[in-house]
């Protein structure tokens, strides 16, 4: 903390701060997404940028509910890119994320949670009484060349991972209080590899992406990471990071992909909102009219 706070002062000195600096440096970066849309696996400009947001913030840095206009966003790209166009799931969708951000989904948070999650993005639907049960019968998910859980092995890799995201639900609130962003890296990195352990798990019949990463986004929001979409042109990239993950257990394009998205957050959730405050507002031009006699 001495540190940071040593920095934050020789930056005054100079004539900057923190957040007009993470203002330029995210404005820069946004330019560059909006001509190249491509992703380095590497990852080391969205690394850099998380680094200078979470050190230079002089306040504590929180994302407890999302935006109306995120959540409206999240649920088009979401059902866009699972190619979801029923109202009902669509309405579900919505639900859905009231509750991650309600106080009940606090009570008995673990890996089951994602059942809760699936019962109510399906509450809309013709069959509700069918949702959060867990799939009895095979899958695969095509294009993936991945071998999914059996059925009857569900309960039990979902159990392993119970572990993980107990694990992560408890040192969440220690890793945003401590404010180390190395730390929060590598717990970002975790979350993803336990986003795409579920998604080989594949637990429901249906609705899986779309479950898991709302327990993703929960995780990162506890720990003041903001929430993450996937945009519909993003499809492939995901895809790709996401198979080889599931496929060769190797995470570094997911996780990657991950910085990425999260510094698009940042940009939509923060940096859009300090330039519109710092934006003075247009004056109404009012001219005279002529009298005529």
């Amino acid at each position: 903390m001495a540190n940071k706070e040593e920095l934050l002062e020789q930056l005054e000195y100079f004539g900057f701060d923190g957040p007009f600096l993470i203002q330029q440096a995210f404005l820069g970066y946004k330019y560059q997404r909006s001509k190249n849309r491509q992703f380095d696996p590497k990852a080391e400009i969205p690394t850099k940028l998380i680094r200078m947001y979470y050190a230079l913030n002089p306040d504590e840095v929180t994302f407890d509910e999302l935006k109306k206009s995120f959540v409206t966003h999240y649920i088009k790209n979401e059902s866009e890119l699972e190619e979801v166009h029923g109202k009902e799931e669509i309405e579900g969708l919505g639900k859905m994320y009231e509750y991650i951000h309600s106080p009940e989904i606090e009570y008995m948070f673990n890996v089951y949670t994602l059942k809760d999650l699936h019962r109510i993005l399906f509450s809309c639907t013709e069959h509700p009484e069918c949702a959060g049960d867990l799939r009895n019968y095979d899958v695969y998910l095509p294009g993936a060349g991945a071998e999914l859980s059996e059925w009857s092995m569900i309960r039990t890799h979902l159990n392993q991972i119970d572990d993980m995201v107990v694990f992560l639900k408890e040192i969440a609130p220690l890793i945003k209080e401590s404010r180390n962003v190395e730390d929060l890296l590598n717990y970002l990195d975790v979350c993803v590899e336990v986003n795409a352990k579920l998604i080989k798990i594949h637990p429901f019949f249906d609705g899986n992406g779309r479950t898991i990463r709302g327990l993703t986004n929960k995780l990162l929001e506890d720990a003041s990471l903001p929430p993450i979409y996937v945009k519909p042109t993003e499809r492939d990239e995901y895809c790709r990071a996401m198979n080889r993950a599931i496929n060769e257990e190797n995470y570094k394009d997911l996780q990657g992909f991950y910085r990425y998205k999260v510094c698009d957050s940042i940009v939509e959730l923060d940096i859009n909102e300090r330039v519109k405050k710092s934006t003075p507002p247009k004056q109404k031009v009012i001219t005279k009219q002529p009298k005529f006699a």
